[in-house]
């Protein structure tokens, strides 16, 4: 008989806390569920045990299930429509050399633009806007990092762009746009580099032996001691798998140790710049800010700060000193859920339980997703009885998907105190 996923709701008072209620042990596994040697899928039950124990997994989801060895997925990165020039460029037509900017090599800096784009440069120093127009680029699918421009100096009537100075090395120059005249022919296109990501599967089991002792005493607040063990070890695999989404990193399987996917710690754990913090000890208000502005400019948008809650218990107080301007006006303030940072861009905080306090996570939990495998989300079997054991796993196989980590949309800190 199929087992519905209401006949798995669970009671509001197994969301709370690591224990079971007695009410909850004894009625909400249907009778029958483990009985035979028949699979069950019980991926929905699992989503809805222990809500409050798997803030990271409430807050990406899962997206479609995979048949594959793996999940792929492809990035194609636009660039952030910026180029630098490598060396000081001092006359009218020049040889511009590109170089890279933020995290883009030189040559995919220079498919942002073609033959006829206009780029703006401002120097601070003399106050004088730039224009210039790229008259060659390097041939189609080449990976030059040269270019030739010609600075606009007259014919636009505008006095603040009719100067012109020297521009110093590894300055940003912004591409305006690609301008064509009428009836004009086509360009080398701007296709840009593509990637292909992965990440492997993991499995996570939980396996539950009664003996025949076990099951036939009468325990208090224990209907049936299989049910009880069977419910305790779908709450523990949850955990696990919000642990293994934060916290794992890719190992390749052997016969001698199992497997493990790409969590947020692997997939981070190899990127560099001002997103990955390696030198934070005490949390800051400043530290986050600077996060925050460079993952919101190189896309990230939807961002979500994970992290213990002793950590996240800082925003309040920051808060706090930000409402008492005085001592005596006595306002308070209330625990926070979602920050206004300095930039101007809006974060969630996740309090965290029971996890490692060294590390804070910045997301866009719009671009990362838990993948399972076709079927084996959560599953529970028997497996029979040999001797006076009755045995069951309880097994869920699955992979996360985590786009723009490459990007730099994603962040954190990695040695707090």
């Amino acid at each position: 008989m199929a087992t519905t996923a209401s006949a798995w709701l669970m009671s509001e008072a197994q969301l709370q806390g690591r224990g079971f209620y007695q009410r909850d042990i004894v009625t909400d596994v249907p009778f029958g569920v483990v009985d035979g040697t028949q699979r069950r899928d019980v991926s929905e039950a699992l989503d809805l045990l222990a809500l409050a124990d798997t803030p990271f997994i409430n807050a990406i989801g899962w997206g479609p299930e995979s048949g594959g060895t793996k999940i792929e997925w492809i990035s194609e990165d636009l660039g952030s429509g910026k180029l630098k020039n490598i060396s000081t460029i001092a006359s009218e037509v020049v040889s511009f050399v590109a170089n890279s900017v933020d995290g883009m090599n030189a040559s995919d800096t220079i498919r942002q633009i073609k033959q006829g784009s206009v780029l703006y440069y401002y120097c601070s120093i003399s106050g004088n806007h730039t224009l210039a127009v790229v008259t060659s680029t390097p041939v189609a699918g080449g990976t030059g990092t040269s270019i030739t421009l010609s600075l606009i100096t007259a014919g636009h009537g505008a006095t603040l762009l009719s100067m012109y100075s020297s521009v110093t090395a590894n300055r940003p120059w912004y591409v305006v746009g690609a301008f064509a005249n009428e009836g004009s022919i086509p360009n080398i296109p701007g296709v840009r580099q593509r990637v292909l990501l992965s990440n492997v599967f993991t499995i996570l089991r939980q396996d539950v032996q009664i003996t025949g002792t076990m099951q036939s005493t009468d325990m208090y607040a224990i209907g049936r001691e299989d049910k009880h063990q069977i419910l305790l070890r779908l709450k523990e695999l949850q955990r696990d798998r919000e642990r293994a989404a934060l916290y794992s990193a890719k190992i390749t399987k052997t016969s001698a140790m199992a497997g493990l996917m790409d969590g947020v710690l692997g997939f981070l754990a190899g990127q560099a710049g001002t997103h990955i913090d390696t030198s934070t000890k005490s949390l800051t208000e400043t530290a986050v800010n600077t996060i925050v502005s460079f993952i919101w400019e190189q896309g990230g948008r939807n961002l979500s700060f994970f992290a213990h809650i002793n950590q996240t218990a800082k925003f309040t107080r920051w808060d706090k000193n930000r409402i008492r301007m005085r001592p005596n006006d006595r306002v308070g303030g209330g625990y926070i859920t979602s920050y206004m940072t300095e930039s101007g861009v809006e974060i969630d905080l996740v309090p965290m339980a029971n996890v490692p306090t060294n590390i804070a996570y910045i997301l866009d939990t719009s671009k990362i997703k838990l993948r399972a495998k076709r079927g084996r989300k959560a599953i529970m079997e028997k497996l029979g009885k040999m001797g006076d054991f009755d045995d069951w796993q309880i097994i869920s196989e699955f992979s996360m998907e985590m786009k723009g980590y490459n990007l730099r949309q994603h962040g954190g800190f990695f040695r707090l105190a």
